[in-house]
């Protein structure tokens, strides 16, 4: 008897072909193969894990992509569940990549073998693409001022924001491999929550504030609405609100490119709503991909802007493109950019519905990690 049953995680991480076989005496084969739980590996992902079992003694044999991936373990005994680690370097390729490998029974190889293959998207957790350029600092003509710091992964450990001096706010970020947990300080608190491999978080939290990514409503057709909420101890509290309308996000595919149709910014405090935008977007050509910032938060001016979505910690609120207008109500912000050669963001200039203008600057760091 022989069962081949092929198992596909589509451009997740792994697909795998699982056998069974058996002499009457014996059984050679491989089951229960799961990828990564799931989740994406993102063009920063370090690592991944591949696990299965196997009926007999095998070994791996990799035939592409030996460049970047490897696997901690390439061959075994049978009678065992195994959980072996796979390690990737930074893609910095622009394009997503697969390593694909066989692991093969070792006394019954032409029949009970299978096929699997790791994936590497193009893009990193943060929605930039792997060969983005770092933003280490943006200085506006208003005074403002942002320095941001990074890892070995291009995952962000600190930022900090000024304005004329005075400092606005100021997130130390840090990555716990062990639980896989992220805890970001914020001066007044310390939020935690659990990430993904790519520091993409649902939620962070402490006892005294809450950030978050949440789900607001499905709309008829294609159409979902998300929001960033930040809400602290005191009452204040923000909240951007996006609503999509081409129905992008539920592709499933971190390479995949989309924008929001409109914009609700709030912000309030426990006596009420402070400042408050509902904003038609519109956007350039340019992408928003080829810096490490989402660079469309800084539309508001530093004051508005959203540490957590300046360093896109929650992806899916990131467009793609940069905003070429906003239109309100009661008028307009335009922006416009220049950029390096490399499509970073060189300038970017945001004339506000008054007409003042602040020309922020982009300086980055000469070489990814």
């Amino acid at each position: 008897m022989k069962k081949i049953k092929d198992l596909v995680l589509a451009l997740l991480a792994v697909a795998m072909l699982s056998s069974c076989m058996s002499d009457g005496n014996s059984y050679a084969g491989f089951f229960g193969v799961n990828a990564n739980g799931g989740r994406p590996v993102y063009a920063n992902t370090a690592y991944a894990f591949l696990t299965f079992g196997s009926y007999g003694a095998w070994h791996i044999d990799q035939e592409s992509g030996a460049d970047w991936c490897k696997l901690d373990l390439m061959q075994g005994n049978g009678g065992a569940f195994y959980s072996i680690p796979a390690r990737f370097t930074l893609n910095t390729t622009g394009e997503s990549r697969v390593a694909r490998f066989v692991v093969r029974d070792n006394s019954n190889g032409d029949d009970a073998y299978g096929t699997f293959y790791f994936s590497q998207y193009a893009t990193r957790g943060d929605g930039s693409l792997g060969n983005a350029s770092l933003v280490t600092g943006i200085s506006g003509d208003d005074g403002s001022a942002i320095t941001i710091e990074y890892d070995t992964l291009c995952r962000p450990t600190l930022l900090v924001m000024e304005k004329n001096g005075e400092q606005l706010r100021r997130l130390t970020i840090g990555y716990h491999t062990s639980d896989s947990t992220v805890s970001v300080s914020d001066g007044s608190s310390t939020l935690t929550g659990v990430y993904d491999l790519g520091y993409q978080t649902d939620r962070l939290q402490s006892d005294r504030d809450t950030v978050g990514y949440y789900e607001q409503s499905l709309f008829a057709g294609d159409a979902d609405a998300f929001n960033v909420e930040e809400h602290k101890w005191g009452g204040e509290y923000t909240v951007q609100a996006l609503l999509y309308t081409n129905g992008s996000l539920r592709d499933g595919n971190p390479d995949g490119e989309y924008v929001a149709d409109s914009l609700r910014y709030q912000r309030g405090n426990a006596e009420g709503i402070v400042y408050r935008e509902m904003l038609k977007l519109s956007y350039s050509d340019n992408s928003n991909r080829c810096q490490s910032v989402d660079v469309n938060q800084l539309l508001l001016g530093i004051e508005e802007c959203n540490p957590y979505q300046l360093v896109a910690m929650f992806r899916d609120a990131r467009n793609s493109k940069i905003i070429s207008e906003a239109s309100a109500a009661d008028g307009k912000f335009v922006v416009e950019t220049t950029l390096n050669s490399d499509k970073s963001v060189s300038t970017m200039t945001v004339t506000n519905k008054q007409g003042a203008k602040v020309k922020y600057t982009f300086t980055y760091s000469s070489t990814l990690p």
